[in-house]
């Protein structure tokens, strides 16, 4: 009877919990893949990276903003400065506006779950 996991989270603090969580999953796939050296923080194709990632995790129900969780991991990950702030929102806008950031389809998602599936090495 010692499950807690019984009374679920509402509102702020399941948001709240949602932002954490996928926050900590991006910082761990940068530095998983080693893209956390200070010469990819002004790199386009770093903030298109990021951009995607977060596009995948949070819906527009999940009501987070995904500039500041941007804003937020670049801090984590390079400790980036208010005024450079300003340069990473108007490239995000940029980004957007032309159409960069995409979300994967279910179709691949779908395709890719099968082949693991089928294709896994057996250990």
């Amino acid at each position: 009877m010692d499950n807690l996991e019984i009374i679920p989270l509402r509102s702020n603090l399941l948001n709240n919990y949602k932002y954490i969580q996928t926050k900590t999953q991006i910082i761990d796939r940068i530095e998983k893949l080693h893209l956390n050296d200070i010469k990819f923080k002004s790199d386009s194709e770093m903030l298109v990276l990021v951009c995607n990632l977060i596009e995948h995790l949070i819906t527009k129900k999940d009501g987070i903003s995904k500039i500041d969780l941007v804003l937020d991991i670049y801090r984590h990950l390079y400790g980036v400065l208010p005024d450079e702030e300003a340069v990473i929102k108007s490239n995000i806008n940029f980004v957007h506006s032309n159409k960069m950031i995409k979300k994967v389809s279910y179709y691949k998602l779908f395709v890719t779950g099968i082949s693991e599936y089928l294709f896994k090495k057996k250990k």
